[in-house]
Formats: structure tokens, sequence, C-alpha cells
């Protein structure tokens, strides 16, 4: 009996350590199969470590570059336009500021800033403004020609219809519809012939400004958009081609300017802008400033 008690005990011990050696066989496979997985996962979190690591010296690589493009491009344009810039420029900043500075002593402009040659090079369409004034009034844009002679602005068929200039359209518009305009200069040269010149329409060029301009400040400013033919001499006319009620406005003289300005100023029926926000806008600009 105490044989068969001894054997049992035997037995059953023996299952208890082919048991638990099993178990403890199939632990550590556990154990080894989690170490192997935790170490892939490792390994993993590593590449996508230095994956994204070298992703971002790439973005921070091209950032770098997009800025030096950017600041050559203006440096470029700059010395460019330093280059080109003609004299009606200088004039056209010179008046302004004096301009803008009679109007604040008549109409009580409380803070004005002005801006010469501003490059908004990161648009996606890039442009360039001549002159821009911030002041209680709102934004004022100014493209500056400097033409010599008889200039006949935003014309079309119809503006000529019924006017001494009517006999022009034989010879400019002979092509055209009716709706379509034109910017053109005519002049007498120095063997007494009539001179034809046509450089674009500044109308249109200052209205897709003013339209890309009001997207960048996402329409919360009230932009006046002028051309202002700046060439001073009694003897040349200004034929004003434009509807009456046309915003976009050109006008030639520095009195006729000044007349324009303080009679939109006198008239101005929206909220005038802030110190505040004539400052940010100044702060805003400045970094387009060539």
């Amino acid at each position: 009996m105490m044989i068969i008690i001894l054997l049992l005990c035997s037995i059953i011990l023996s299952c208890l350590v082919i048991y638990f050696y099993k178990k403890s066989k199939d632990n550590m496979k556990l154990k080894k199969q989690k170490e192997q997985a935790l170490n892939a996962n490792i390994d993993s979190r590593k590449k996508q470590n230095t994956d994204l690591s070298d992703c971002y010296n790439k973005l921070n690589q091209k950032y770098k570059d997009v800025c030096r493009e950017n600041e050559n491009l203006k440096e470029s344009y700059r010395l460019g336009h330093i280059f080109d810039k003609n004299i009606g420029e200088i004039k056209a900043s010179k008046e302004l500021q004096e301009i803008f500075g009679k109007l604040q002593e008549e109409i009580n402009i409380n803070y004005f800033v002005k801006f010469d040659n501003l490059f908004l090079y990161d648009l996606k369409e890039p442009r360039q403004i001549d002159h821009m004034v911030i002041c209680d009034y709102g934004i004022y844009i100014f493209e500056t020609k400097y033409w010599e002679g008889d200039i006949y602005y935003n014309i079309s068929k119809e503006s000529l219809k019924g006017t001494k200039h009517e006999l022009l359209n034989r010879y400019i518009f002979y092509k055209q519809d009716e709706n379509e305009h034109q910017t053109f200069v005519l002049k007498l040269n120095e063997n007494g012939e009539i001179e034809y010149r046509n450089n674009g329409n500044p109308y249109k060029q200052i209205f897709k400004t003013m339209k890309i301009l009001n997207d960048f400040l996402d329409n919360q400013y009230f932009i006046n958009s002028i051309i202002y033919f700046n060439y001073h001499n009694d003897k040349y006319h200004f034929i004003d081609g434009s509807a009456k009620n046309n915003g976009i406005v050109g006008v030639n003289q520095k009195e006729n300017l000044y007349n324009l300005l303080k009679n939109r100023m006198k008239t101005f029926n929206f909220e005038k802008l802030k110190e505040k926000q004539i400052k940010y806008l100044e702060q805003k600009f400045k970094n387009y400033k060539i």
C-alpha cells in the first residue's frame, strides 16, 4: 500500500514538474516574442523618427531656400526698379506727401502713413504698387503715369460719340467693339506729326491690384484706387472716358488730385480707421517696401 502511495506521489510530482517546466518554457517563449515585438516596435519608431527628422530637415531647408529666393527676388526687383525709376514716381511721392500734409490740417486727418514702391511678392499673383497712403479715411493706392501729351483715359467708342473727339473712333477703335476701353496718348513730335502711344490700360492694371489687395486684407478695409497722370503742362489736355459713377478715378495735375481727395474725404460715409488700425496696416506693409 505504501509503495502504491509513493508511486502515485511520484507520478503527480513528475506531472507537476513537467507542467511547470512546460509553463516556464511557454512563458519564456512568450517573453521572447514580446521582446521581439517590442524591439521591432522600437526599430519602427526609430525609423519613423528618422524619417520625420529627414522630412523636417528637408522642409526646413526648403523654407530657407524660399525665404532666400524671396529676398533675392525683392532685391532684384528693387535694383531693377531703382534703375528704371522715372522722375514721375519721385515727383508723385513728394506731391502726395504735400497733399496729405495739407489735408491733415484742413480735413482733420488724425494720422497717415505713406509707402512708395510696395512689392507684394509672396501672393499668388505678385503685385507692385507705386504709392499707398493709409489714413483715417481708408487706404489709397496710386498708379503713377508720367506721360507727356494729350491723355485719353479709359476711352471707348461710346464715350467719344457726340464729342469733338468722335473722329478718333475711325482710327483708334476701328476694330474694337462698343464696350472696349483704351488709354492712350496723342502728341505732336518735332516734325509736327501726330504720335500715338498706347502702353496698356492702367485702369485694368489698378483694378486688378485693388481686387488682389482686397482679398489680401480679407475685404475689411475701404480701398480707393486712383491713377495719377502727373506730367504737368497746361498745353496738354486730359480726356476722361470713364462713367461718372466709376469708383476708379484717373486724374491729372496736383491741384486736381488734391480736390478729388478732399471731396472724397468730405463725403466719406464709412467708419473711419483708428490709429491702432493704421499702425497695424503700417507694420503689415512695412515688409513689402522696396
